[in-house]
């Protein structure tokens, strides 16, 4: 009869234990979810070869000419969300900061017809992210100023970076809102957006210094 507490309290340890172990894998992981930062570029259509590059949009990478810097960066975002669609795919909604939402509406305004093209970087925390190239005065290569978006020739890497969508501007966005779907893995999509949260809270917390 004296067994059963001492069984029950073996029993009872071993749980908590387990649960313990889960706990702190949990709380690794989230330690690791907060170093990730992403960074994200909007470029827009440029068909003039003396002032564009050529990028490749998409897993099809569909070539487009885009103006070699971006109109809008992650500096000037106040919220990102993962947005579930009806469909079964996702899409990505950036919210753009007073600065950022009146770039965004002249923009759109002065280019009804043209693509927005949206470009990533997801690196894993402790690299560096890529940076353009700069262009040197004999190099020819249209896509020189632009950051890699080749995926890593190891298959069983994930990549960091990707140019995942050209929109199309068919009005004006004067909300600030930019809503669009990206062609990348939901896991990818997962993690843009769990990096472009941190660097908008890490800017937060500056700006409140």
């Amino acid at each position: 009869m004296k067994s059963c507490p001492r069984s029950f309290n073996l029993y009872f340890t071993l749980i908590c234990l387990a649960l313990a172990g889960g706990c702190a894998s949990e709380t690794d992981a989230q330690k690791e979810h907060k170093k990730e930062q992403s960074t994200i570029r909007l470029y827009l259509e440029d068909r003039a070869p003396a002032s564009s590059g050529t990028v490749l949009v998409t897993r099809q990478k569909i070539p487009m000419s885009v103006e070699r810097e971006p109109f809008l960066t992650e500096e000037d975002l106040s919220r990102v969300s993962l947005i579930s669609e009806a469909d079964g795919t996702y899409s990505i909604q950036l919210l753009f900061n007073d600065h950022g939402a009146l770039v965004l509406e002249m923009y759109t305004t002065a280019h009804k017809g043209k693509h927005i093209v949206v470009f990533a970087q997801f690196p894993k925390p402790g690299t560096k992210q890529a940076k353009a190239k700069k262009k040197k005065d004999d190099d020819n290569d249209d896509d020189a100023n632009f950051p890699e978006s080749v995926p890593p020739t190891n298959p069983n890497k994930p990549r960091e970076s990707a140019w995942m969508s050209a929109v199309l501007i068919r009005d004006r966005i004067s909300n600030g809102l930019f809503r669009f779907t990206p062609d990348i893995s939901h896991a990818e999509g997962v993690r843009i957006v769990r990096g472009l949260k941190n660097v908008i809270a890490k800017a937060n917390k500056l700006n409140k210094l």
